[in-house]
């Protein structure tokens, strides 16, 4: 009976690993991946930034395999209505859309994250946040729920 178990575990194992999508070893490691997109970084905030009529330093972009997160540090718009952060978090993520379409190592990425937050020395409070998901399309839309 011990013996069945365990060649049971072990089919399981194999069809488990064998289960891999196509194309899976063609892919770059997360580490990899990240490594690849930190060139385009500047760029990305240069270009975020001048959409929302900021400048360079007020943006902060972090980013992962597979997202993208977006820091506006100490706006004007901390203080207004979230509508008007909404409206300017889609000016930069159109600008992040057309800074990135294209480049394989943003391939994998399918959510961006904006923050807005107020920072006074090395204390950073989240004023609010908003997270767009990749659409089918390669476009990035807001989540709301």
């Amino acid at each position: 009976m011990k013996n069945i178990r365990l060649i049971v575990s072990l089919l399981a194992a194999v069809a488990w690993i064998g289960s891999a999508p196509a194309g899976a070893a063609d892919m770059p490691s997360d580490a990899a991946q990240v490594a690849t997109q930190g060139a385009a970084i500047p760029a990305i905030q240069e270009a975020v930034a001048a959409a929302a009529g900021y400048k360079a330093t007020d943006i902060e972009v972090h980013s992962t395999a597979h997202q993208i997160t977006l820091t506006v540090v100490n706006s004007p718009l901390n203080e207004a209505a979230s509508a008007a952060r909404s409206s300017e978090a889609l000016k930069m993520i159109q600008a992040l859309e057309k800074s990135i379409v294209g480049q394989p190592e943003f391939a994998q990425v399918m959510m961006v994250h904006v923050d807005y937050v107020s920072r006074h020395g090395a204390e950073s409070k989240t004023v609010q946040g908003f997270d767009f998901n990749k659409a089918p399309s390669g476009s990035f839309v807001l989540h709301t729920t």
